[in-house]
C-alpha cells in the first residue's frame, strides 16, 4: 500500500488511535495498554528483559518498552486498562505476560478493512468503527446492550460544557440511584468506570481547545485541570508522551 502522507490521531473516551510513521521512541511506560501493528515490515519491540520482532503486539499497562518502527507505517492503539475492552485484553492475552505477539492473520483482517481509508481523505468513521469492532472481538467483549435511560441522562449531563467537575454523589442524585449503584451500572453500560470516563472527557476537552489554537494553560483550565503542568502530567501518565509532542507530529487530528 502507499504510505499515508499525513499521520492521523483519533481520540475517543478510553482510546486513542495513531496511524502514521514516527522516529524510534525512547524507553517509556504509561498506564494505557498499547497495541502496535505494522502495515509493512516487522517492527522491533524492546522490553527490559527481551527484544521481539513482530508485525503486531499487545503491551501491558505500566510496562517499560521501546518501539523501533523504522520507516514503517504503523497503527498504534492505546486502551484504558480499566475499560471493558482493556480488562478483556488483559485476561485473554496478557495474563502473566508483559507483552503478547498477536497472530498476523488476525490483525490482517483489521488492516484490510482500514487500508482503503488511508489514501486521500481519511475516512475517520470507518477507521474508528472497524478498529473498535476488532478490539471487541480480540477481547471477547463484543456484546451490545441497550443504554439505560438513567445512564443516557448522565452522559448528556457530562457532555454539557462546565459539567465535568460533578461528583458521583451529585450525578447519582440526578437519576435517583445510590452512588455505588450508579458506579456499577455506568461501568456495565458504558464499558469504563465513571470516574475514569470523566477524566478522559476532561483530557479530550483540553485537547479540543489546543487543536482550536488555544493557549495550553487556557485549554487545561477548560478541561478542569488546575494548570498546564497538571494537564501535562496527567496526559503523560496515561500515554507516555507530552500532548504537545503528539499534536506537533500529527497533521490531522480528530478529537
Amino acid at each position: 500500500m502507499d504510505k499515508p502522507k499525513q499521520p492521523l490521531l483519533l481520540f475517543s473516551t478510553g482510546y486513542f488511535i495513531y496511524i502514521g510513521r514516527a522516529v524510534d521512541t525512547t524507553v517509556h511506560a504509561h498506564h494505557a495498554i498499547q497495541m502496535v501493528a505494522s502495515l509493512q515490515d516487522e517492527i522491533e519491540i524492546v522490553l527490559p528483559d527481551s527484544t521481539m520482532k513482530v508485525r503486531a503486539i499487545l503491551i501491558d499497562s505500566d510496562e517499560p518498552h521501546k518501539c523501533k518502527t523504522g520507516d514503517n507505517t504503523f497503527l498504534l492503539i492505546n486502551i484504558d486498562p480499566e475499560c471493558t475492552i482493556g480488562k478483556g485484553l488483559k485476561s485473554t492475552w496478557l495474563a502473566g505476560k508483559k507483552a503478547a505477539a498477536l497472530p498476523e492473520t488476525t490483525v490482517k483482517r483489521l488492516l484490510a478493512e482500514i487500508e482503503p481509508s488511508l489514501s486521500g481523505d481519511w475516512n475517520r468513521d470507518t477507521i474508528f468503527n472497524s478498529t473498535l469492532q476488532f478490539l471487541r472481538g480480540l477481547s471477547h467483549t463484543d456484546r451490545n446492550e441497550a443504554l439505560d435511560d438513567r445512564i443516557a441522562k448522565i452522559l448528556k449531563v457530562l457532555h454539557q460544557p462546565g459539567h465535568l467537575t460533578f461528583k458521583v454523589k451529585d450525578l447519582a442524585e440526578m437519576v435517583y440511584l445510590s452512588p455505588s449503584r450508579l458506579v456499577h451500572l455506568f461501568t456495565a453500560q458504558v464499558g469504563i468506570p465513571i470516574r475514569k470516563y470523566v477524566l478522559w472527557a476532561r483530557l479530550l476537552t483540553s485537547l479540543q481547545h489546543i487543536i482550536q489554537a488555544s493557549d495550553i494553560t487556557a485549554a487545561a483550565l477548560e478541561g478542569g485541570f488546575s494548570d498546564a503542568p497538571h494537564f501535562n502530567r496527567t496526559f503523560k501518565r496515561m500515554f507516555g508522551a507530552a500532548p504537545t509532542s503528539l499534536l506537533k507530529n500529527s497533521q490531522i487530528i480528530q478529537a
